[in-house]
């Protein structure tokens, strides 16, 4: 997998948590069905971009449509949303980490 395409899987994957279309659920098929050899790259690359910080948030509201609470905020995001793709975590709600009060009906 080329860089390019290592960077517009990892775009894919987190554009899954936009609020408009709200696929996330999505997220383990769209892992599941890489090769072993593309996982395995995608997943160093989002492991590149944790550990220097280089998903902020910008690229929260790019992935979600929404504005983080916070830089912390943005981050701590990505890296649940890490641990739901390659470490079968929790999936993330992202009303957890916006900047306005979660509604009282959800």
């Amino acid at each position: 997998m080329t860089l390019q395409e290592t960077e517009a899987s990892l775009y894919a994957l987190i554009g899954h948590f936009n609020v408009n279309v709200a696929m996330s659920d999505d997220v383990p098929i769209l892992i599941q069905s890489l090769s072993e050899h593309k996982r395995e790259e995608l997943k160093a690359e989002y492991e590149r971009r944790l550990k220097y910080n280089l998903l902020g948030m910008d690229d929260f509201r790019w992935a979600t449509a929404c504005v983080a609470k916070d830089e912390k905020s943005a981050r701590r995001f990505f890296e649940d949303v890490y641990k739901y793709a390659f470490e079968s975590g929790e999936e993330p709600d992202v009303t957890d980490y916006w900047n306005r009060p979660k509604p009282k009906d959800w």
